[in-house]
């Protein structure tokens, strides 16, 4: 009856959220726009995507060209003996050259085409994880604003203890004075009401903690009586266990990233091997000069060179690379079988969460009524003189340790199915339904 009330008076606030409180999904919506690591995942990725760029100008011809200007003497027989009108003086003039060559790589063992392929699994690897690093600060947003919500229905609950323990200690405090009291029973409550207030006292300091993580993460602080009681999208849970571990191995971004650092490492074995061919360049030159190297007048000459090349020997380098990339290879396979079994674990033990948080929340629904009913059976006893205050007190003590623990135990019940969601890979923004702000 509890449970089903505190869902239902959830969904009526979140319903009237627009307008009348700070909902959990709007402030969801303005943190993973904002929040660092989200911006610093975005921003290697863009740093990826010109890596593709860089990769793809292998396929494009390089074009250079070189100029030169000076004055140069030359002092040989030669120059002396020319007819160049100095009278056999050293050759002495201004010599400009300038030279264009334009080289096209035709095949280099297909180096480029695996350093682009590599590229485009790199941008893909850091565009898994911005969704990833999106998830991850999603749930942490998640679990601080329930955090809040958590101590400050737990402080509730211990200031109403600690009121309803003056109220008898005042009562058992008149009693005395009337003569039909014990003065024992008054320091019994005292005794109790200081139990209160140290337990309300605790309630406060993780209040505050939690205050600080909601303002670290959200850049801002939590104006907490305008904060309301998320309601988590259950219907977003899988039926069965199983199906939850198929949906977590096709969708957690963990196991998809490492399934293309698998790619990314057979990539680089192509890479290496491709150092075993020879590289097959067309390169064209165009050459001008005037009063180039003692010889007057203007030159000008034109090629077209088709240029191979080949290390025949490199100190066994290249065999001992493709060796150590086949290594990496296998090393990445069995890191991505570590992180199936992680999501196959995880997924399983956020769904037994999710089970024993609902079970203890029916078991502690029951506890805090039979607790109810026996506080007021032992308050009627006393009233009418046949029970002492310290069982009544007791009773109360009970009420509200009920209390307590339902109350952390719905909130463990909604981080739960977020962390299942979390754990299969759907705790995304789409799924959520977050509109940005």
């Amino acid at each position: 009856m509890i449970r089903t009330f505190i869902w239902a008076l959830g969904a009526l606030l979140a319903g009237a959220s627009g307008s009348y409180g700070t909902t959990l999904e709007s402030e969801l919506a303005g943190l993973i726009l904002d929040h660092p690591q989200i911006r610093a995942a975005s921003k290697t990725l863009e740093a990826e995507r010109q890596g593709i760029a860089i990769a793809n100008a292998g396929y494009l011809p390089t074009i250079s060209s070189t100029s030169e200007s000076g004055h140069e003497v030359v002092d040989s027989p030669g120059t002396r003996d020319q007819g160049d009108g100095q009278g056999g003086k050293p050759s002495s003039r201004t010599t400009y050259s300038q030279n264009l060559t334009v080289t096209q790589n035709l095949f280099n063992g297909y180096q480029t085409t695996a350093l682009a392929r590599t590229a485009r699994l790199n941008k893909e690897i850091a565009r898994i994880e911005v969704e990833n690093t999106r998830q991850s600060t999603t749930f942490s947003g998640i679990t601080t604003y329930i955090n809040v919500l958590r101590q400050k229905r737990l402080i509730e609950l211990a200031r109403e203890n600690e009121a309803t323990i003056q109220r008898q200690l005042n009562l058992e405090d008149e009693r005395v004075q009337r003569g039909s009291g014990v003065a024992v029973d008054v320091l019994q409550a005292k005794s109790r009401l200081q139990i209160a207030k140290e337990r309300r006292v605790t309630f406060e300091g993780a209040m505050i903690d939690a205050i600080s993580r909601y303002s670290g993460l959200y850049d801002h602080p939590p104006d907490v009586e305008a904060m309301l009681d998320p309601v988590p999208p259950v219907d977003l849970i899988p039926s069965t266990l199983d199906h939850a571990i198929e949906i977590g191995l096709n969708e957690n971004p963990s196991l998809e990233s490492a399934g293309t650092t698998v790619e990314v490492a057979r990539e680089r074995q192509k890479s290496i091997r491709g150092q075993l061919f020879p590289s097959l360049d067309l390169e064209g030159q165009a050459n001008y000069e005037k009063h180039a190297n003692t010889v007057t007048g203007t030159r000008r000459d034109y090629a077209v060179t088709l240029r191979a090349s080949w290390d025949l020997f490199s100190g066994l380098s290249t065999p001992a690379s493709l060796t150590q990339a086949k290594f990496q290879y296998r090393a990445t396979q069995d890191e991505q079988d570590r992180i199936r079994r992680g999501v196959i674990e995880q997924t399983k033990l956020s769904w037994q969460a999710l089970l024993t948080a609902k079970a203890r929340l029916d078991l502690l629904e029951n506890a805090v009524n039979i607790a109810s009913e026996v506080f007021a059976s032992r308050k009627k006893l006393r009233e009418a003189g046949k029970e002492n205050v310290i069982n009544v007190l007791d009773a109360e003590n009970e009420v509200n340790s009920a209390q307590i623990n339902f109350t952390s135990a719905s909130y463990d019940e909604r981080v739960a199915v977020y962390q299942l969601l979390l754990a299969i890979g759907r705790l995304t923004p789409a799924y959520l339904r977050l509109t940005p702000p």
